[in-house]
């Protein structure tokens, strides 16, 4: 596997709604960290970097698009020139140019980053996969919150960050680490 300009940074719903209280006990905190590193890298290399902003149309969605949790969080503001695709599902690619644009810009591969690891970066790597691109996840830039299933138990975020990338990985995309990365590029 080689990381190259055909590779696409693809950072999911990294807003100030994800530090809501809702979201609290996710199992990464360093995630923002890693997804600045990638953002350097791919900025340093001029590869194409593609950020996806959640535009909530529910008053009551830390995401809603005329909130305060809506906008970029600071560590990962898209620069001048960068493509912001805006979506209202959990899938980067339903009812958005994502595709379209990703094949504009030459991309072949993906690196997938962001939040909240088993929902929409889940989603969009999925139809990533369908689409045929070859898709890579970064899980150290990825952040799960922890779930409640319907008997009850509460699942540890760490535990369904581990699972949703277990059942990624090898079907879907390619699970990496940022050493993975510095070895790959």
């Amino acid at each position: 596997m080689k990381l190259d300009a055909t590779t696409a940074l693809v950072v999911i719903d990294v807003q100030n709604a994800i530090d809501d209280e809702r979201w609290e006990g996710k199992n990464h905190p360093d995630y923002i960290s890693r997804i600045q590193d990638l953002l350097s890298i791919w900025r340093g290399r001029n590869w194409p970097i593609f950020h996806i902003k959640h535009n909530s149309a529910d008053p009551d969605s830390s995401y809603f698009v005329d909130g305060p949790g809506n906008d970029f969080k600071d560590q990962a503001q898209p620069l001048p020139g960068e493509i912001v695709i805006e979506k209202t599902q959990n899938c980067a690619f339903i009812k958005t140019s994502l595709g379209s644009m990703l094949r504009m810009e030459g991309a072949e591969k993906l690196l997938v980053c962001g939040v909240v690891t088993q929902h929409s970066v889940d989603a969009t790597v999925r139809h990533a996969a369908g689409l045929g691109f070859e898709t890579y996840v970064m899980s150290d830039a990825c952040t799960a919150t922890p779930v409640s299933d319907k008997n009850g138990r509460l699942w540890d975020a760490a535990d369904v960050h581990a699972l949703t990338l277990g059942i990624l990985d090898g079907e879907y995309c390619q699970v990496m680490t940022m050493g993975d990365i510095f070895a790959a590029i």
